[in-house]
């Protein structure tokens, strides 16, 4: 399994815009999504790859009004590339959670894991 800590408020994935003849980012979830990769390169966590894997995630400090499935979207962007050569190897969700901040401040944490896909 990795472990992954995301260190600040999670920000879920906000849909992209289009503008002045382009297509881009919202500058929140752009910023997210270089704080997660960021994250991921700091710790020197390897890469999945090829495999499928799982993940589980829990976000403290996520606004309750928020949308679960955007926040989880948020890290499995911020993670193609690096964790994952693409998020569609996702073939698990476990134990997502939105928490309340605790002594440890907001964060996002994340674990992954590779699964066994021959197995019954």
């Amino acid at each position: 399994m990795i472990q992954l800590v995301i260190h600040g408020r999670p920000v879920p994935l906000q849909r992209s815009r289009t503008g002045s003849g382009r297509h881009y980012l919202p500058a929140r979830s752009k910023a997210f999504r270089e704080l997660v990769q960021a994250e991921w390169l700091a710790a020197g966590r390897p890469s999945l790859c090829d495999a499928p894997f799982a993940a589980s995630m829990r976000f403290y400090g996520l606004r309750s009004n928020a949308d679960l499935d955007n926040a989880i979207k948020a890290i499995a962007d911020g993670l193609n590339g690096l964790a994952f050569a693409d998020d569609r190897q996702l073939v698990c969700l476990s134990g997502c959670h939105k928490l309340p901040v605790d002594a440890w401040g907001p964060r996002t944490e994340v674990d992954l894991w590779a699964v066994d896909r021959q197995a019954p």
